[in-house]
C-alpha cells in the first residue's frame, strides 16, 4: 500500500480525526504538510495512545481538515472565522486565510442602526476602507450595532451601496443627521471640487418636496466643510 493512502489517526485536543496521509501532505508547504511528509526532515507529531497528538482546537481543526480534503472551505456558525484564519495561519495555509477573507467579504451583516435592523453585505460596508464602519465589519462576524439614527443610517447605506447622494421623497429625517452619522462611521459623503480638498461640491440632492432642491455640506450637519461658492462649480464634472 502506497505511503500516501496510509490511514493515520490525530488526536486533536482530545478528539480522534481519521485521515490519509494524502490528505495531510495536500499543501506540501503547510505545517502538516512538512510533518507528515515521509521525506520531510520536519519532526512529525507526537504518537499519544497510538494517535499523533495535534495541541489545536477540534471544532476548527474539523474544518482545516475539510480544507485540505477539498479544497474548498465552510464555516460552522459556530466557529468564528478569525479563530480559523489564526489556526490557518499557524499551519502556514495561506490559501485557506485568502478564502476566508473573501467569504467574509461577500457575507451577510445584520446592522442593528438605533434599534432598526438593517442587513447588507460586509463588501458593502467596506467600501470604504480606512472608514470605522469598515473596521467594524472587518472585525465583527455578523452583527454589529451603531448608536445612530435610523432613517439617517439608510441613507448614508443606500450611498454606499450605489453612490447616490440623495434624499428620497416621503423620508421623515432630520437633513444634520444624515452628515452627523456619515462623520460618526467615519463616510465621506461629499464629492471634491475641483478647487481642493478643502472645498466640497454641492452634489446632495433632496426629493422631498415638490420641487428638488441641492443641500449644502453645513445643511447636512458637516458644518466643518466649505463649498465652493459658484452653482457652476457645484455641477462641474471632474472627470
Amino acid at each position: 500500500m502506497s505511503s500516501n493512502s496510509e490511514i493515520i489517526t490525530l488526536n486533536v485536543g482530545g478528539k480522534l480525526f481519521t485521515t490519509t496521509r494524502m490528505t495531510l501532505t495536500s499543501v506540501p508547504e503547510s505545517v502538516l504538510g512538512r510533518m507528515f511528509d515521509v521525506s520531510s526532515p520536519f519532526p512529525p507529531a507526537r504518537i499519544l495512545d497510538g494517535a499523533y497528538f495535534v495541541d489545536s482546537n477540534p471544532a476548527v481543526f474539523s474544518v482545516i481538515l475539510d480544507y485540505l480534503r477539498y479544497k474548498t472551505v465552510i464555516v460552522p456558525p459556530d466557529v468564528p472565522p478569525e479563530a480559523i484564519q489564526e489556526q490557518a495561519r499557524y499551519f502556514g495555509l495561506d490559501g485557506l486565510i485568502d478564502e476566508i477573507n473573501t467569504k467574509k467579504l461577500a457575507c451577510r451583516v445584520r446592522v442593528n442602526a438605533g434599534g432598526t435592523i438593517f442587513e447588507t453585505s460586509r463588501e458593502t460596508l467596506m467600501k470604504q476602507p480606512k472608514s470605522y464602519l469598515a473596521q467594524l465589519a472587518a472585525t465583527s462576524s455578523s452583527d454589529i450595532f451603531v448608536d445612530v439614527c435610523p432613517k439617517a443610517f439608510e441613507i448614508v447605506l443606500n450611498f454606499l451601496r450605489c453612490g447616490a447622494r440623495k434624499i428620497p421623497p416621503n423620508t421623515n429625517v432630520c437633513t444634520e443627521n444624515i452628515g452627523y452619522t456619515a462623520e460618526v462611521l467615519g463616510i465621506n459623503i461629499c464629492m471634491e471640487s475641483k478647487k481642493g480638498p478643502e472645498y466640497c461640491k454641492i452634489s446632495w440632492i433632496d426629493d422631498r418636496r415638490d420641487k428638488s432642491r441641492f443641500c449644502n455640506c453645513k445643511m447636512l450637519g458637516l458644518r466643518n466643510h466649505r463649498n465652493v461658492s459658484s452653482a457652476d462649480d457645484w455641477l462641474v464634472n471632474d472627470s
